[in-house]
């Protein structure tokens, strides 16, 4: 899987900083929509054991060509009747500083330092004739970052010029419906995760998604296919397959949900809450579907439409 398509569904969603307004709303009447004859759905309903409304969970790609991109009705009704929106950061807290200093090698090092003389020409030449950063622009800025924010320079050029962000677009809806937003982690807290996978994991990933770039567009492909489709199942099976990516999964996604599930139980104890984070972090038994409905509540998939 690597990096490069990992990031479509479960890594960090740090791009978008742009400030909303933290305001209260009126309540709602609700009433539970008919469960799917599914498990295929980004969106779920969460309810019973003890809740007076329900919340609703979405399972988002955080960045997405602007030609895949679609929202279903039913998913914008639920954002605009909840009380709270709650995603993995709140864009308005991110620390500029802490981020530049987070996502860059310690002491002033490059990838270099790491790396054999035919990897690191391997991405140095790959970055300039396939990305267009030229080699002085290269060793003196982008070869300090980690590599797991430099393998994301790939999955951009994927995506093209016209992306479209979930997370970014929901802010917008929160600002104009007056809609106070949440974060389950600092963006501190968030790259720490990242941190926390070896140098030399991340390293491999982008030698390895480099020389198979090609393969590695047809996976991105397939997993895009799966997310217009909701395929969850398929996207779960795209994440737990990989023996090589388990450091990434349990860093990036099992240790991150559980850390989730007590702060999720005391948002949704008092409010409805529309809770959109990467659809990577939904399904599998360690998912925050499951998560969810091993602590009792009633967890069901309904149509976005």
């Amino acid at each position: 899987m690597r990096v490069l398509s990992f990031f479509i569904a479960v890594a960090c969603s740090f791009f978008f900083t742009e400030g909303f307004s933290k305001n209260t709303k009126k309540e709602n009447t609700f009433s539970l929509d008919k469960a799917l004859p599914t498990q295929n759905s980004l969106l779920w309903q969460i309810s019973g054991n003890g809740l007076n409304k329900p919340s609703y969970l979405y399972g988002t790609i955080h960045l997405i060509s602007q030609d895949d991109y679609f929202l279903g009705k039913n998913v914008l009704k639920k954002l605009q009747n909840s009380d709270k929106l709650v995603m993995e950061v709140d864009l308005e807290k991110i620390n500029i500083a802490a981020l530049t200093t987070l996502s860059v090698l310690d002491s002033g090092y490059t990838i270099r330092k790491y790396l054999s003389d035919t990897d690191y020409w391997l991405i140095q030449n790959f970055m300039e004739d396939s990305v267009g950063i030229k080699k002085f622009t290269f060793e003196n800025f982008y070869a300090r970052l980690k590599p797991f924010y430099l393998e994301q320079l790939l999955y951009f050029r994927y995506l093209g010029q016209e992306k479209e962000s979930y997370e970014q677009n929901f802010n917008k809806i929160a600002v104009q419906k007056k809609i106070p937003t949440i974060g389950l982690e600092t963006m501190e807290e968030q790259l720490q995760f990242v941190n926390e996978v070896p140098i030399e994991t991340q390293l491999s990933s982008i030698v390895k998604t480099i020389k198979n770039y090609n393969t590695e567009l047809k996976r991105l492909d397939t997993m895009v296919r799966a997310y217009k489709t909701q395929d969850l199942s398929a996207l779960t099976k795209s994440f737990e397959e990989d023996e090589e990516d388990s450091v990434l999964v349990e860093k990036l996604v099992t240790k991150r949900n559980n850390n989730w599930i007590p702060k999720l139980q005391t948002l949704i104890a008092k409010n409805s809450c529309f809770i959109a984070v990467g659809a990577g972090h939904l399904g599998g038994k360690n998912g925050l579907i499951q998560l969810l409905q091993n602590k009792g509540y009633t967890v069901t998939p309904i149509s976005i439409h």
